[in-house]
């Protein structure tokens, strides 16, 4: 790539349509400057079979075999472009480069290697979900939405599909949207503890606090305790709200839904030593308090509201 007069932390990948072509702009964030431009035909059409790759148009038989009828490229054309694309990344995977290109802002060309993928590589599911979410990060909400909702009606599709379409509803404000893809697919398979968790922090935006403390319930049942801080990061939003509304039966039985996991969460441990104080249980107070201390000994306001028990619990003269 050509030396830059911008500092590099300016630089940068971005998209822009330049004569009704999608491309990969390399710009100056500070000064606007364009200092590579690379444009692509994209498949914005699904990749079925007899559609081009390369542009998405419509293939016909001719004497060269399978032909575009829009940018003129032969299947084997086509797919040697493709191979040509993803030698841009060392391993020449169509996956590989893809996701490396989508991590680097390079989201055009990231498209046209996913969607290769579908048709010629070794993932095609994978191949799938990258597509779909590549269409998302290039603003084409609606035509991501719309073969994510295609490819889950068949019966093929992986339970993944169904978070991604809650995503993807989420994104576009429409929350009622998110949470009947993740029942669907809840439906499908009860143990997927991913969508659990998606579904728990939706119905916290949405302030359904029974629903969100059962999903989050759920989600901690998995043995990987995969998403174990998310579930507590709902758990505790849950309990603060009833905290802060005097409900503090309902907060501490958010609370407990955490179990163990109570003295292992700093934010827990104090949300639980303010119900005790609310409640006047100098016997919890103390206990919680200890906890977030422990937790996080640079917590000023648990070390502060302990410290007149700490006096007496040794004693006027420090002998106790």
């Amino acid at each position: 790539m050509s030396q830059s007069c911008c500092p590099g932390m300016d630089v940068q990948w971005t998209q822009r349509v330049i004569d009704h072509q999608y491309a990969d702009v390399y710009f100056c964030a500070a000064c606007g400057h364009v200092h590579r431009t690379e444009k692509y035909a994209i498949p914005l059409r699904f990749p079925y079979q007899g559609r081009c790759i390369n542009c998405g148009g419509d293939q016909r038989e001719t004497a060269q075999g399978l032909t575009c009828t829009q940018c003129g490229k032969t299947a084997l054309e086509d797919k040697d472009l493709h191979d040509r694309l993803a030698r841009l990344h060392p391993s020449g995977d169509y996956l590989t480069a893809a996701r490396a290109l989508s991590e680097h802002g390079r989201h055009v060309l990231a498209l046209k290697l996913a969607t290769a993928e579908i048709q010629w590589g070794r993932d095609p599911i994978q191949g799938m979900l990258q597509r779909i979410s590549t269409l998302e990060a290039l603003d084409e909400y609606d035509k991501a939405l719309d073969e994510a909702y295609e490819w889950a009606e068949q019966g093929h599709a992986p339970d993944e599909v169904w978070s991604t379409i809650a995503a993807l509803e989420a994104s576009t404000g429409n929350l009622k949207g998110a949470i009947t893809a993740l029942e669907r697919g809840l439906n499908k398979n009860p143990e997927n503890y991913n969508m659990w968790i998606d579904y728990a922090e939706i119905m916290v935006h949405t302030d359904e606090r029974p629903g969100a403390l059962r999903a989050a319930s759920h989600a901690l049942k998995n043995p990987d305790r995969e998403h174990e801080s998310r579930c507590i990061a709902v758990i505790t939003e849950v309990g603060e709200r009833y905290y802060a509304g005097g409900q503090y039966a309902e907060a501490l039985g958010a609370c407990s839904l955490a179990r163990d996991l109570q003295e292992k969460y700093v934010e827990l441990a104090w949300l639980r030593a303010r119900i005790a104080a609310t409640n006047q249980d100098l016997e919890y107070l103390v206990k919680w308090l200890e906890v977030t201390v422990s937790l996080d000994p640079h917590h000023d306001e648990a070390r502060n509201m302990l410290e007149p028990y700490k006096r007496e619990r040794r004693g006027w003269f420090g002998w106790g």
